[in-house]
């Protein structure tokens, strides 16, 4: 059976991400392939990169490559993917991720890699996959799913109340699904007294976090929300560093000047000027070296994921509390 020679994936949920690409592999026998993931960050990645894409397991497995979190992709990046992408490489199959969030109900493409020839060929081939990830609309179809898998069934009004409390995101979903067909073994039927396991969801977007910080108000909802994703196996902290980044960004180019390069909500700009001049160029820059100490943290080693949320959250409400 022939198999396309690359693959993008366009999704921000890594759980739907993973599942996706195993699905994909199914019709390819699965276990002859070694899974090679790299990330974005990667500060050794284009060495990585370069020998995972063109040199090919001689004599073990063939190779699938996937590549994480490519949205940050810069433009010599995509270009230097472009000469592995050529050709077809029978013991090399690379997986593209793109995996921010959407915009207006669609993936975020960046535009150079719209004008790419490769990226042309994978539209025209139907070698790419794009799915919005969980959410209040599509989560009866993924219980539905879920439940056919698992064998669980729903007593009447279960399913509509599980659709109003898990949480918007596949790991998260999945650990209370597991946590409720543990409860109900015998029958494997889920009633309505089974869902006080159920942990509630706290609606908090990490857009509202940031603001909670900045702002110093309902500090007890952004911690709430950060130890739920952690318990839940989700990527709390990574997902606020990709955020406070950007946030650190436009608070540069306001407290410079520079408001021209910031397109925002005319209420909302006011709102960040105010704040950029308050905290000053010095504190803003010190953002960036929370951002790189937690990251670096964690990929040492050196200290846990929620430790460095719950550091780097603290740190951030001293400096915009003092402000």
């Amino acid at each position: 059976m022939s198999r396309p020679g690359f693959y993008f994936c366009f999704c921000p949920d890594s759980g739907l991400l993973k599942r996706q690409i195993h699905k994909i592999l199914e019709p390819y026998d699965p276990d002859s392939w070694e899974l090679n993931t790299l990330w974005s960050d990667d500060e050794d990645l284009e060495q990585k990169l370069w020998k995972s894409l063109n040199m090919a397991n001689m004599m073990g497995p063939s190779r699938v490559v996937v590549i994480r979190n490519c949205q940050v992709f810069k433009e010599a990046q995509w270009k230097s993917l472009a000469p592995a992408l050529k050709g077809f490489k029978s013991g090399i199959w690379p997986f593209i991720c793109l995996e921010g969030p959407w915009e207006k109900g669609k993936p975020k493409i960046p535009a150079f890699l719209e004008k790419q020839k490769f990226f042309r060929v994978a539209r025209e081939k139907g070698w790419l996959w794009h799915f919005p990830g969980i959410t209040r609309q599509n989560l009866p179809r993924y219980l539905d799913k879920r439940a056919r898998e698992t064998g669980l069934v729903f007593d009447p009004g279960v399913q509509e109340k599980l659709v109003d409390i898990l949480p918007l995101h596949s790991l998260g979903v999945d650990r209370e699904l597991e946590k409720l067909r543990l409860l109900a073994l015998d029958q494997n039927r889920v009633t309505l007294e089974h869902l006080d396991i159920v942990e509630p969801r706290a609606d908090l977007d990490i857009f509202a976090q940031m603001q909670s910080i900045q702002q110093g108000k309902n500090l007890a909802r952004v911690w709430q929300k950060f130890f739920r994703d952690q318990q839940s196996g989700l990527d709390g902290l990574f997902q606020f560093l990709g955020l406070l980044l950007h946030e650190a960004r436009i608070m540069w180019h306001l407290a410079a000047g520079e408001e021209d390069k910031v397109y925002l909500h005319p209420g909302t700009k006011k709102q960040k000027i105010q704040l950029a001049r308050q905290l000053g160029p010095r504190n803003i820059a010190q953002i960036w070296d929370m951002i790189l100490e937690a990251e670096a943290g964690v990929k040492s080693g050196t200290v846990l994921q929620d430790q460095a949320l719950e550091k780097l959250t603290a740190d951030l409400y001293r400096m915009f509390r003092q402000k």
